[in-house]
């Protein structure tokens, strides 16, 4: 492994950078407790891993190592391992790579994007959601690529559409939300060529933009009482919604590239 930066191992997690604080303004610490109550239920998630390891198994060979950046509790890695991937976890949040000890990945890596400690390591790196939360999106992919193998991959999923953004957005400390178009130019000024890039989440765009509406974000500040905040929907309203978000997945290819809730993209890293 090629590291050039100096660490600490503190219950098997390999610290970098244990001087990020819990309330990094690129995302507080207290969303991480709000996921792992809801990542295994609400069909948002759900639906969102099927779509990812769908894209994982035209894309990614099983042999090849994985990082997954900006990886929260680790849910979506522990999906990726149990489809057969070979997962290592990064994240700035020790409380979230203790989430992800528990669900039995064993690469856990605390560090800031920006300072990667990693030099073309890896073949694959997962971003998801990740992106939005960064002021700096083109360097943060410069930094990806610099943790890359020659030929390595990408594969990423952002919220889609300025038009959507709503309260949410500013507590879970979004910059934007992205356009396919806006997400390509960010990933070619950074060094990547497009592979794949599509929209998901288009069955539910009417109600993403119910909740634009009944939802507005009015720019007052993010209160400790909204970051802890609980993810709660109606248990037959999520039911229905993860039948009909896994019925789009499973006609995926079929449905116009025109618009929805979330992006998914896989890219290549040029070669130098």
């Amino acid at each position: 492994m090629t590291i050039h930066k100096d660490f600490k191992n503190e219950a098997g997690i390999s610290l970098f950078s244990p001087e990020i604080t819990d309330d990094h303004e690129d995302y507080n610490v207290a969303g991480l407790d709000v996921l792992y109550s809801a990542e295994e239920k609400h069909f948002w998630f759900i639906a969102r891993k099927q779509r990812i390891i769908n894209s994982f198994k035209k894309y990614v060979q099983k042999h090849e190592s994985v990082l997954e950046i900006g990886a929260g509790t680790g849910n979506v890695s522990r999906a990726l391992q149990k489809a057969g991937y070979d997962l290592s976890v990064g994240e700035m949040h020790l409380n979230g790579l203790r989430y992800a000890q528990s669900y039995g990945i064993k690469n856990c890596y605390q560090f800031d994007l920006f300072d990667p400690p990693f030099s073309e390591h890896f073949d694959v790196i997962g971003m998801f959601d990740v992106l939005e939360h960064l002021q700096e999106d083109v360097l943060a992919m410069q930094c990806v690529q610099s943790m890359l193998k020659p030929n390595g991959r990408v594969v990423l999923t952002v919220p889609a559409h300025q038009w959507l953004w709503n309260r949410d957005d500013a507590i879970a400390a979004h910059k934007r939300r992205y356009t396919l178009k806006q997400l390509k130019i960010v990933m070619e000024k950074a060094g990547f060529e497009i592979l794949h890039g599509r929209y998901f989440f288009v069955s539910i765009l009417p109600l993403l933009f119910l909740r634009r509406l009944l939802n507005p974000d009015k720019g007052n500040k993010v209160t400790e009482e909204e970051r802890h905040q609980e993810i709660h929907i109606n248990p037959l309203m999520n039911r229905l919604l993860l039948k009909i978000t896994q019925l789009e997945n499973r006609f995926f290819s079929w449905i116009p590239n025109l618009a929805g809730g979330s992006i998914i993209l896989v890219a290549k890293k040029l070669e130098q």
